[in-house]
């Protein structure tokens, strides 16, 4: 059966040149919509399936033209911190992006494009000759690509059509029959655990974690795809000597021999993104230090896991 390549989805980025989302040089492709709500979360503009408005205060010249623009009579000019500014009402705002291209500062766009698989490989595919000769390829990153498993699995399928090396970067959130139908045409496993403890998971995401871990064995053993474990350390949530430890025995007990982890240092990229969305975040984290980084990177490789600080 060959892919489908009108299936669409909403995408929000397709960055190329990447190095740390599988191995050589790949392009990796961005989807809208996650069932998780990671507090840390890096992409919260990754949250909803729709597209969203994100504004960028700083940039803002006050100068009225989306005002002018916007049909629904949602923004209006404030001054705050001495400055004028545009000023959205959410309430009203139904992310059209009226607003946002003709923009002469640039403080407004849109986060994501309907966008079908045709579109997505071809942007891909400009760059074949990089990853080709990097022994790079494809990556599906998010949000979560398993929201939207018919995109998903036509355009893994229409990469290795086109014979390029294909990866997944997700929560492993899913179904089985999801699980089954993705991993059949992926490479590369790239597995997100936030947390060993179901409850703890739960309180910083907003599900469980006990068939997500059932999931990546699966992927990993059943289905015969490698996997790297990528685990995204947050300081105060996540990153305790025991929790690692917990990780670090779950892979060594449950997964091949060739099975890596990735210590993924938390970074506040994600808090700039919430406030450009409209939401008021109360908290800020801590980045971890190099020295903890590298104590826990010691505990994984305990355990004769290879292990690395990134990627």
């Amino acid at each position: 059966m060959s892919a489908d390549r009108s299936i669409t989805t909403t995408v929000f980025n397709i960055q190329t040149y990447c190095i740390h989302d599988g191995p050589g040089i790949r392009v990796t492709v961005f989807v809208k919509g996650c069932p998780l709500r990671c507090t840390w979360c890096a992409n919260p503009e990754s949250n909803l399936m729709k597209p969203q408005l994100m504004f960028y205060k700083d940039k803002c010249t006050g100068c009225g033209r989306c005002v002018e623009l916007c049909p629904q009579k949602a923004i209006t000019i404030r001054e705050t911190d001495g400055k004028y500014r545009a000023w959205t009402d959410r309430t009203l705002c139904v992310d059209c992006g009226a607003c946002a291209k003709p923009c002469p500062a640039e403080a407004r766009e849109i986060a994501g494009e309907i966008m079908d698989v045709a579109t997505a490989l071809k942007r891909v595919l400009d760059d074949k000759l990089f990853l080709d000769s990097s022994g790079g390829g494809m990556t599906i990153s998010g949000g979560e690509c398993l929201a939207c498993p018919d995109f998903s699995e036509n355009l893994l399928m229409a990469a290795h059509e086109e014979g390029l090396h294909t990866a997944v970067e997700s929560s492993c959130f899913a179904s089985e029959s999801v699980i089954d139908r993705i991993y059949s045409h992926v490479d590369l496993a790239l597995c997100d655990i936030k947390h060993m403890d179901p409850e703890k998971h739960k309180e910083y995401t907003g599900v469980s974690n006990e068939g997500i871990l059932k999931n990546i064995i699966r992927i990993n053993r059943t289905l015969k795809v490698p996997v790297w474990i990528r685990v995204p350390t947050i300081p105060g949530h996540n990153d305790s000597d025991e929790n690692i430890e917990a990780m670090a025995k779950f892979v060594h007990e449950n997964l091949t021999e060739d099975t890596r982890v990735c210590l993924l240092p938390y970074h506040r990229l994600g808090e700039s993104k919430n406030e450009s969305l409209g939401k008021d975040i109360d908290w800020s984290i801590d980045i971890p230090s190099d020295e903890h980084m590298e104590h826990l990177k010691s505990i994984v490789e305990k355990y004769g896991i290879p292990t690395q600080i990134g990627g």
